[in-house]
């Protein structure tokens, strides 16, 4: 049987790290807001900025170091999800291809690592340099493709690059 302790603590974490992951203050939101509308996906921005505790900010500076981040997760996650697509197909051309853009996904994620520490050193031009190199290295997969079966994967990278671009574009018209 378990402790009357364990029993509590199992229903209060829950609780703390919901009210943690909630608790956005008006600023905070307001910055997020501002950011989404401009990207081209409003609900996977806000998904996506809201994933990492460093979100909820309302300095801009932190929430292009957020994206960026937040990038790396999602990337590897996607690669996953593309070598998935192998799992028993037999066609040498379509094996070759979803290989070829695991090795671009591999690019693009030590470009977006790059991406992170351009950010980090408020070199916003080196960073939309590496961004675009990272979108190209993308369009390289996808084409590949006359109809791209991994485009629902590929496309959650395309938007994160996109959440970065709107920071980037805040951050240097101000």
């Amino acid at each position: 049987m378990a402790s009357p302790i364990s029993c509590l603590s199992i229903l209060i974490i829950p609780l703390l790290v919901t009210s943690l992951f909630y608790h956005v203050s008006n600023a905070d939101r307001a910055l997020l807001g501002k950011v989404c509308k401009k990207s081209m996906d409003y609900d996977f921005c806000m998904s996506t900025l809201l994933s990492d505790p460093e979100g909820l900010t309302d300095v801009l500076y932190r929430l292009g170091l957020v994206s960026t981040s937040v990038s790396l997760k999602i990337i590897s996650h996607v690669n996953g999800e593309i070598g998935n697509t192998l799992i028993g197909n037999t066609d040498p051309t379509y094996r070759t291809r979803i290989l070829n853009c695991q090795t671009d996904i591999d690019e693009i994620y030590d470009k977006m690592e790059l991406a992170r520490n351009a950010a980090g050193t408020q070199s916003y031009a080196e960073e939309a340099t590496i961004l675009t190199s990272a979108q190209q290295k993308l369009t390289e997969c996808n084409n590949q493709f006359e109809s791209s079966p991994i485009s629902k994967y590929t496309s959650k990278i395309v938007k994160v690059i996109d959440i970065s671009f709107v920071i980037i574009s805040m951050i240097t018209s101000s």
